[in-house]
């Protein structure tokens, strides 16, 4: 059953309870009432009268009581003080009229008093009221009463009828509105009106929808960032097999030719140090993606951090890349502030080693590789041809290289400046990567404020 309808039928039944119990409590007072008013007026009028007779001579109190009694709201007894009735005076045995009446309805005595005459002579006098105009209350009650019930109930429904409809008005207006919500259609810019329990719950609902589609919106952008980031890792996959089918097949197709002792492939240790060479690569490349692989693993990337000196991590690192500095005919200009850091160390080697040795694999041949160290900044700077803005905004996406077949026989892997962004972000440390003033060649620059503990 709706709760219009319910609403309806008990207030109905209210009303109609409501009703009958009050006519029902006036059917009975009522008399009851009028009774006492009667009463009340009747013994008024007698103290009145009772007034005006004192000291009357006799005539003249019979005139005046004869006046009150035909008015037929009281009828009087008056005796002398030897018992004889005064009046009234009964004539030829008839009785008077309002004697007649007192005959035939039941009286109530209301009053009894005594009183003097002009001679001085003493009276008493009994003062009776009729009881009849209360019975015909309770008659004409009893004949209107179906009619008055009826136009009361008729008005008590059509009432309740439009007090069910006013009060569950709102209900039905927040059952649309949630219909609404459940597609996501209703309008976000609803004002409640109103300070009750209805407006209340109103304010809920609203405060509700709107943090629902917060929710989902945040879901959503949640859902965009996974489902880029399982693009990311399907297309990482994807040019690392691409990187390791590529030279494991040539490499199965250099030791067929050993085997089979075919031309060129006669010379089997020049072509044992080139299949070296292509294994060597590949492990680098597969050590290159399980790091990754930890670093973007779902649990947080556990770093132990530990006080040291970049200083010397940087000399020491460099002297791995003096032999190749001595065949492309490279020059290193240092110039190292001594900077302890709080940072973990294997993490900073990796990261200064893929920088040395993108900078040397890209320096052009004679030229040179700048390290300035100091309280605050790392720049690594080569001269080379700068990259275009295109590329370098590519240049940190794995396996991406500016130019392949250099790449490729330089040994690099495509990954290292991938790996060195994903730590420097990691661990909240600025960086950029831009060609310098002059544009004769790049500059990678860290900065250090966030792990810098001492300086001299």
């Amino acid at each position: 059953m709706k709760t219009r309808t319910k609403t309806f039928i008990f207030t109905s039944a209210v009303i109609s309870i409501v009703i009958t119990f009050s006519f029902a409590l006036l059917y009975y007072f009522l008399p009851i009432v009028y009774e006492r008013d009667q009463r009340n007026r009747a013994l008024k009028s007698t103290d009145e009268v009772l007034a005006k007779i004192e000291n009357q001579p006799l005539e003249k109190i019979k005139e005046i009581i004869n006046v009150e009694t035909s008015q037929g709201k009281t009828t009087w007894h008056v005796a002398d003080s030897e018992k004889n009735t005064v009046y009234p005076i009964f004539v030829n045995r008839s009785l008077p009229r309002n004697l007649i009446i007192t005959a035939k309805n039941s009286i109530v005595s209301i009053a009894t008093a005594t009183f003097k005459d002009s001679a001085g002579k003493k009276y008493d006098v009994k003062v009776s009221m009729l009881l009849e105009p209360v019975k015909e209350v309770k008659k004409t009650l009893l004949k209107v009463y179906p009619y008055i019930l009826c136009v009361s109930f008729l008005i008590g429904g059509i009432g309740a009828y439009i007090y069910s409809y006013w009060a569950t008005r709102r209900i039905h207006r927040i059952t649309g509105r949630t219909k609404h919500m459940i597609a996501l259609e209703e309008s976000t810019d609803y004002v409640v009106k109103g300070k009750d329990e209805i407006s209340e719950l109103e304010n809920n609902i609203q405060f509700l929808y709107l943090s629902l589609l917060k929710n989902i919106q945040s879901l959503n952008q949640e859902l965009e960032k996974s489902n880029a980031i399982e693009h990311s890792k399907s297309e990482f996959m994807r040019i690392a097999s691409h990187e390791l089918k590529t030279p494991i097949t040539a490499m199965l197709g250099i030791i067929e030719g050993m085997i089979l002792n075919v031309g060129r492939f006669k010379d089997r240790d020049y072509y044992l140090n080139v299949c070296k060479e292509i294994l060597e690569s590949q492990s680098q490349l597969v050590q290159d993606v399980l790091f990754i692989s930890k670093l973007e693993s779902v649990e947080k990337f556990e770093t132990f951090n530990e006080l040291f000196s970049l200083t010397d991590l940087i000399n020491e690192t460099m002297g791995l890349f003096e032999l190749m500095a001595l065949q492309n005919k490279l020059t290193f200009e240092v110039d190292l502030s001594e900077v302890l850091i709080n940072f973990n160390k294997e993490d900073m080697k990796r990261i200064i080693m893929n920088l040395l040795s993108n900078a040397v694999k890209y320096t052009k041949k004679g030229g040179e590789v700048t390290i300035t160290l100091t309280s605050t900044e790392l720049v690594i700077e080569n001269q080379c041809v700068p990259l275009k803005p295109d590329d370098i905004d590519k240049i940190f996406l794995p396996f991406y290289r500016p130019d392949y077949a250099r790449s490729r026989k330089d040994g690099g892997t495509g990954l290292g400046l991938y790996i060195v962004s994903k730590l420097l972000l990691n661990n909240d440390i600025p960086f950029t990567f831009k060609s310098v003033e002059d544009r004769s060649g790049m500059a990678f620059r860290l900065n250090l404020s966030s792990v810098v503990k001492n300086s001299k």
